[in-house]
Parts: C-alpha cells; structure tokens; sequence
C-alpha cells in the first residue's frame, strides 16, 4: 500500500508563515568573505588577522536578525537586543526605499523589522490575521 501523494513544498515558501529571518544566501558572502580574505590574513597575520571578525560579525547579524507575529504581537529580534510590542501598540508598518520593513508604534517610534520587506507584506498580512492589510490584496480573498 503505497502513502497518499504530497505535493513537494518550494524551497522559497518557509514552513512558518509567521517568521520572517534575513535570506539565508546571505551566508554565501560570508563564505567569499573568508575566501577573500584568505590570502592577506595568512600572508600577514599579526597585522590583518582582525579581518576575521568581519565575516563573523556578518554571520552573527544574520542568525540574530529576526521578526515573528503571534497573537501576543510582533517580536522583534536584531544584533543588539530582542524586543516585543503587543498589538494594541502597533500603528502600521512603513516601508522604506532602503532596508528592513519597519513597524510604527503608537508612540509614533519606528522600529527595524528584520527580514521583512515590501514583498513579503502579502505573507505579513496572513501572518498577522488582517491586522496589518495587504491593500493590493483582491477584496474578498483569503489570506493564507
């Protein structure tokens, strides 16, 4: 008896529609990173090994850089600190020409949403069950 069929996930849809985390290409640049630097960091250690801290800081902000929406609000992570605001604090979000999505407050503060972008505002306004509206969605469709 064989198991019903499934069809196969994309690898560009995350299993959690609610977590939104720096692509994880970003990894590539940390690799060409250390192979770029490779050559002088060996040729002269004592005076460029410091280069190294450089890839790792990169790798360090991309594995902490993170946003997640629940029923509790939006929970916000980035290199320096983590950070919750419930719902009832959240005015909208902002999208800038530049850089993460941010979300704005009540007390009109911006905060940086990490990994979040204008081209996940479909997948942000599901995640947050309508309360941040998607207004290119077409009226009358569901969120998924």
């Amino acid at each position: 008896m064989s198991a019903p069929f499934r069809s196969p996930v994309p690898e560009s849809s995350p299993r959690d529609h609610a977590l939104f985390r720096v692509n994880p290409m970003s990894y590539v640049v940390v690799v060409i990173f250390v192979l770029a630097i490779l050559w002088p960091v060996t040729s002269y250690p004592v005076a460029l090994g410091w280069l190294v801290l450089l890839p790792m800081a990169f790798a360090w902000w991309v594995a902490r850089t993170w946003t997640r929406l629940d029923e509790g609000g939006v929970h916000l992570s980035s290199w320096r600190a983590r950070q919750s605001v419930p719902w009832d604090e959240v005015k909208g979000v902002m999208f800038p020409k530049r850089g993460f999505a941010r979300l704005v407050t009540t007390a009109d503060a911006s905060i940086p949403m990490g990994g979040v972008s204008f081209h996940d505002l479909p997948r942000l306004s599901g995640a947050s069950r309508g309360r941040i509206r998607d207004p290119y969605a077409t009226p009358g469709a569901d969120a998924s």
